[in-house]
């Protein structure tokens, strides 16, 4: 299997948010964080090309930000959905919640 982390890399995320998915890698690297992970990237880098396929194609500022805000909303609900997906299996709660909780403060405006 091909390293993970230099999917996280290449996919070119929030520093913040990276340094997020490389610490939770490090902390469990089972299947069952590692595969959502994964599809994860796989379906940002999508979300991200198309941002900026569309953001060429703005003819005006108002065009631009609204491409920006849509971008930024798929972002958020990319990292919902990933929160839904790791589904957890720790053990300590509050742990668990810190963790869910900087991952959504992660790419919040």
């Amino acid at each position: 299997m091909d390293d993970i982390y230099q999917h996280i890399y290449d996919a070119r995320l929030d520093p913040e948010f990276e340094t997020i998915l490389i610490k939770l890698l490090r902390y469990n690297m089972s299947p069952i964080v590692e595969v959502p992970v994964r599809y994860f990237l796989q379906e940002y880098i999508i979300i991200r090309d198309d941002f900026w396929i569309e953001f060429r194609k703005s003819n005006s500022f108002d065009m631009a930000f609204d491409k920006y805000y849509q971008y930024a909303k798929n972002k958020c609900m990319l990292i919902d959905s990933l929160l839904e997906n790791l589904n957890f299996t720790l053990s300590y709660d509050p742990l668990r919640n810190d963790l869910s909780l900087l991952m959504k403060e992660s790419l919040t405006f």
